[in-house]
């Protein structure tokens, strides 16, 4: 009988996830020795990617200890490890709550994950089954009948029956027209270029002002870097900080139920507008009054200002439209997919980045580091970005910003964070795939797939053995960029083709 074999693009906390549930589903039903894994992973360790394969100290998690397990039901296994490595993690753990809870640095996530990978993929092979780890780029696919060819950059063709996409979080390749220029850099992460090239005493401009910001301006004070730094946004708006202890919202209004009761009594799915409305009555019932509205986005005041308010809220707990959104989390991906396309759309402009900035907020050590850089008047925050051109004679980057105001930077560094629309993920796989009709763009971002199964789909129909997870889904799907969410929509892929595997075998 010849083996049926499952190709996973991408060695990261996705991939890692994937292999690891697709492993132990395939064992348990005894069927392991029918099926051969392949992860496909350009790094030469696997998990140890852009996002956890950082060595910098101040790039930590933005999410507490307790959600980032990744095996499949099992959140709070990274928790349990650190409380089991107590002495190795050492300063690793950021312990601002307590081990079980804690923001750990990001290496040390890479290096759990790598820990997880080796065990697993050893055990496999003592069980019997195929296994193995090509180290190279996905470069395209190619699907004839059931079966797909993975071209690699080392030349190598792969034949497969079933692909999961899993590449990570994609680099946004938003400023094409930079990339060849000798003093920029595309993303904070890795770190090495931006250390070796720029000099520990010159000024940098970073582009955005989000959590890949905040991971630019960590690799700089970490490394010693005593120029200004400058941050030129659209909208100048910073993360806004995680209180020590989360208060989790008894919700009222914004419910699950409430929405459902939306659709069954108006025979159609909620609006964002009506969205908004509950989410307005559950922050005002939180707060106990009236909320200005207007005055939330608190465009009167600095950067600076903001930031100081914020990391006095979160000193003292929290507020309403911080808690509210965390306690959202479990539920806030079944209310997204409530929504039609053109209100997901709707919600993105209006509300996007409010949301953004209060449900993804930076953890307050950092949040504090960030204000020291403040006070010692060596951060600026520029909003109302407009246009960055490179000037050839002066060998530097014209910044236009603001009200008509403009400014020249030497080295520039991009952290606007992930790619969310396929035409500007910087890989060469998603734009192959892409012009090959093998993945559609989603209007409201990332690619088309079943939400049920996380098969891809094109032209209204799922392709039944080519699966994709994580930030590539960002439409689709809402909390993308969490390591719990996508570890349990791993869950239903893995369980989803399993079931295909044991259907074709019996």
């Amino acid at each position: 009988m010849s083996l049926t074999n499952i190709a996973i693009i991408g060695g990261g906390a996705c991939g890692i996830s994937a292999y690891i549930e697709l492993f132990l589903q395939l064992r348990i039903a005894s069927r392991h020795q029918e099926v051969g894994i392949t992860i496909i992973e350009e790094n030469e360790e696997v998990g140890k990617g852009l996002a956890f394969g950082t060595k910098e100290p101040g790039h930590i998690l933005n999410t507490q200890a307790d959600l980032m397990g990744i095996h499949f039901s099992e959140p709070e296994h990274f928790s349990e490890w650190l409380i089991r490595h107590e002495q190795r993690v050492g300063h690793e753990v950021v312990d601002n709550q307590g081990r079980d809870e804690a923001f750990t640095t990001r290496r040390l996530y890479g290096d759990y994950l790598k820990e997880q990978f080796d065990h697993y993929f050893a055990l496999a092979k003592e069980e019997g089954m195929q296994v193995d780890v090509i180290h190279a780029r996905a470069l395209s696919i190619t699907k004839s009948g059931e079966q797909f060819e993975i071209r690699l950059s080392d030349n190598r063709k792969h034949q497969c029956d079933f692909v999961v996409l899993a590449p990570g979080t994609p680099v946004a390749d938003n400023y094409p027209e930079l990339n060849d220029k000798e003093n920029y850099f595309g993303s904070p992460w890795p770190s090495d270029p931006i250390l070796a090239k720029i000099p520990k005493e010159a000024d940098v401009a970073v582009l955005g002002s989000s959590l890949s910001a905040i991971d630019a301006l960590m690799t700089l004070a970490d490394n010693g870097y005593t120029g200004k730094i400058r941050c030129y946004a659209l909208d100048g708006l910073m993360p806004r900080v995680q209180p020590d202890k989360q208060a989790v919202v008894e919700r009222n209004f914004i419910t699950l139920k409430n929405l459902h009761e939306i659709q069954r009594s108006k025979l159609r799915n909620p609006t964002a507008k009506e969205v908004f409305r509950l989410f307005i009555q559950e922050a005002e019932n939180y707060a106990g009054g009236k909320i200005d509205w207007k005055a939330v986005s608190r465009e009167d005041k600095s950067a600076q200002e903001r930031l100081d308010e914020d990391i006095a809220i979160a000193r003292d707990g929290g507020d309403a439209l911080i808690n509210i959104p965390y306690s959202l989390r479990y539920d806030s991906s079944e209310m997204w997919k409530w929504l039609d396309a053109d209100e997901k759309q709707k919600f993105k402009k209006w509300l996007g980045r409010f949301w953004a900035i209060n449900r993804h907020c930076m953890p307050l050590y950092n949040a504090e580091r960030v204000a020291g850089l403040f006070h010692d008047n060596r951060l600026e925050v520029f909003s109302h970005l407009e246009d960055v051109q490179y000037d050839d004679d002066q060998e530097g980057f014209c910044m236009k910003y603001g009200k008509g105001e403009e400014a020249f930077e030497k080295y520039l560094i991009n952290a606007t964070g992930p790619a969310s629309s396929v035409k500007t993920m910087k890989s060469e796989l998603m734009q192959s795939l892409a012009a090959d009709g093998l993945v559609e763009a989603d209007p409201v971002g990332g690619i088309k797939v079943n939400t049920e199964t996380m098969q891809v789909i094109t032209d209204n129909q799922v392709n039944p053995h080519f699966y994709a997870i994580g930030h590539i889904t960002n439409g689709v799907l809402l909390d993308v960029n969490a390591v719990w969410f996508n570890v349990k929509m791993i869950g239903k892929l893995c369980r989803h083709l399993t079931g295909q595997i044991l259907g074709r075998a019996s």
